[in-house]
Formats: C-alpha cells, sequence, structure tokens
C-alpha cells in the first residue's frame, strides 16, 4: 500500500484507514510468512488416553487419523503451501506426509519440533522421569489442584521444564520463519507444541491457552520480530467427521 503521507492534502488522506493503518501490525503484507501449525491426527496414544490406558511411544495413526490427514493434505494443497516441516515422530510425519504427496515437496525434520518430553524419553539432561513417584506429601488431588490454579508445565511432577519447551519451540520456529521469507509454510507437530507457541505469540504465561483438536489448523503470521495469530483450530476440512 502506499504511504498515504505522499498526498496529504486530502483530508482525510485517501485510504483505507482500516487497511492501512491495521496492515503492519496484523502482518497483511505479502513479505510476511504464513505458518500453519497443524496438530497430528488421531494416534493410537490419543485413544490409550480416552480408554484410560497409557500411551506407549511414537504411536501410528489411526484408520481415523488416517483420514483426517488425507483430508487435511487435501486442503493445505489448495493454499498452495510452499515448504513443509515435521516433527520426526511418526503421527506427526505422516500427517505431512499427506501434504507432501498431493504437493511433491520434500519434508524437513526438526527435532525440536517434538512434543512435550518426547526428546527427553532417554533420561537426558538431568529431567526428572515422568513415571517416577510423586513428590513427598503430594497427591494426585494436590497436583491437580496447583495445575488447574497455575496451568504451566512446571506444575506436572517429572515434565520437561515451560522454560525448556517453549524455548527448543520458539527457536526452531524463528529459524524456519528466518528461512523462508514471504512463503506459505506447512508445520506438522503436536498439540502441546501448538498451544505452548501460541502461549508464547499471546503473552501468556499458561502452557493451555485452548484445547488444540487432531489435524486442526492454527495459523500465525510471522515477519521479522512480529507475529500475529490469524487462525485458531481450524477444522474446516474435517466436516461431518467426529473432533478428537
Amino acid at each position: 500500500m502506499k504511504d498515504a503521507d505522499q498526498n496529504p492534502a486530502t483530508v482525510p488522506a485517501p485510504i483505507d484507514p482500516m487497511a492501512y493503518y491495521f496492515q503492519d501490525l496484523l502482518l497483511l503484507n505479502k513479505g510476511a510468512v504464513r505458518l500453519y501449525l497443524i496438530r497430528h491426527g488421531q494416534s493410537g496414544g490419543n485413544v490409550a488416553r480416552q480408554e484410560g490406558r497409557l500411551a506407549e511411544y511414537d504411536p501410528p495413526l489411526t484408520t481415523v487419523g488416517l483420514e483426517q490427514a488425507r483430508r487435511l493434505g487435501e486442503r493445505m494443497a489448495t493454499y498452495g503451501v510452499d515448504v513443509i516441516y515435521s516433527s520426526p515422530l511418526q503421527r506427526a510425519y505422516n500427517t505431512g506426509m499427506a501434504i507432501a504427496r498431493i504437493t511433491g515437496h520434500e519434508i524437513t525434520v526438526i527435532d525440536d519440533l517434538q512434543e512435550i518430553n518426547e526428546p527427553l524419553r532417554d533420561g537426558g539432561d538431568g529431567v526428572p522421569d515422568p513415571n517416577s513417584p510423586l513428590p513427598d506429601g503430594m497427591s494426585h488431588r494436590d497436583i491437580k489442584a496447583k495445575f488447574e490454579a497455575d496451568p504451566v508445565w512446571d506444575n506436572l511432577p517429572g515434565s520437561e521444564s515451560s522454560a525448556h519447551f517453549r524455548e527448543r519451540i520458539v527457536r526452531s520456529i524463528d529459524q524456519i520463519v528466518a528461512d523462508n521469507p514471504g512463503k506459505k509454510v506447512a508445520i506438522t507437530c503436536h498439540g502441546g507444541v501448538i498451544q505452548s507457541y501460541v502461549a508464547h505469540v499471546l503473552g501468556l504465561r499458561s502452557d493451555f491457552p485452548f484445547y488444540c483438536f487432531n489435524a486442526s489448523i492454527t495459523s500465525v503470521r510471522a515477519q521479522n520480530d512480529r507475529r500475529a495469530l490469524w487462525r485458531l483450530n481450524d477444522l474446516g476440512h474435517l466436516d461431518g467427521m467426529a473432533m478428537t
């Protein structure tokens, strides 16, 4: 949009104020990176938790998850996605493959896009095991109450810290933005990743600002150090399917 101050004689300036004043704040310009943060389709781990069972490590997509991914791939192809990034975990990678099969793009895998705790499964970095006993004097009810009052990963025993989780997510997405100026970027990852990144964009302490559905699209525009949330939890491509 032309600089309205180049023709100041007309009062008000000959512009659409909504477009002119908001274009940089909301990153309406073509130079912004369009990030499509996509949660993987339904996995065996999602079903296990619904049934009250412990989820296995790196579970595959279910039959429902594969159909969710197929529909997602068709929709993302209509957007003209330029590049695809993914977590290495198969539920995210195979969701990304549904986009790659249609667009012909290769997938770039980034380890730091893994879900909370997943990179620490080997017990490295001195992070507690999530299956370790509860802290002395604490019951599950105590922890639940503390977590509800302050919903951050730090208040769940054995979790990767909120700061560590956000740092690795933000660092990896910032690098993706820097590497792809003006492009449309699909990132297939995990609910916790998207929740914490949205919280970061909005400046929230909570790591759980919303529930992220399987195969949903959350869109963020990015340019330099500015971020603007454009869309949250879009499931339009799953019309007629149950939300999971």
